[in-house]
């Protein structure tokens, strides 16, 4: 009986060492793989975390088109290093689907003639552009922007 109870014995230490084993293997397996699911989780909040902060950082300017008939186009344009008030109206032209028509005028730079079908001249009324409500004395190509800038198109009558 004293040998039969020690192979009991002998086995039982055998499968609670094997069963030890075998638990620790499974909590360390599945403990990697939620690290890794956290890490890789962590990771992608990162980077998301990122672009908001650096679309947040961007430098923006107020951008608004007054057609003088009650029609009104407003966005918010994000600005490079060289935007003018000029290839913000042609990037806002391509976000809300209107067109622009220009003339180019040597030494002076561009004048716009129409915006969204509305040309100068109907009704003794033309593109004007002003910044941060003030009439800049320069072709719109030739007016850097800055963050923060209120840039409006008014066809209104001129004062020339």
């Amino acid at each position: 009986m004293f040998l039969k109870l020690n192979i009991d014995s002998r086995f039982a230490i055998i499968f609670l060492i094997v069963l030890t084993f075998g638990a620790i293997s499974l909590i360390t397996t599945s403990y990697n793989l939620t690290k890794q699911e956290i890490d890789f989780l962590s990771q992608d909040q990162v980077t998301v975390s990122a672009q908001l902060m650096r679309n947040a950082v961007k430098e923006k300017v107020s951008y608004k088109i007054i057609e003088g008939n009650g029609k009104i186009i407003s966005s918010t344009i994000f600005i490079s290093k060289n935007s003018n008030v000029f290839s913000l109206l042609e990037e806002m032209s391509k976000q809300e689907n209107f067109k622009i028509e220009s003339k180019e005028y040597k030494g002076m730079g561009l004048l716009v003639e129409s915006i969204d079908g509305v040309k100068n001249g109907t009704d003794n009324k033309y593109w004007q552009y002003w910044v941060n409500g003030e009439l800049p004395m320069v072709a719109a190509d030739k007016k850097e922007v800055k963050n923060g800038d209120k840039i409006e198109w008014k066809f209104d009558l001129a004062d020339f």
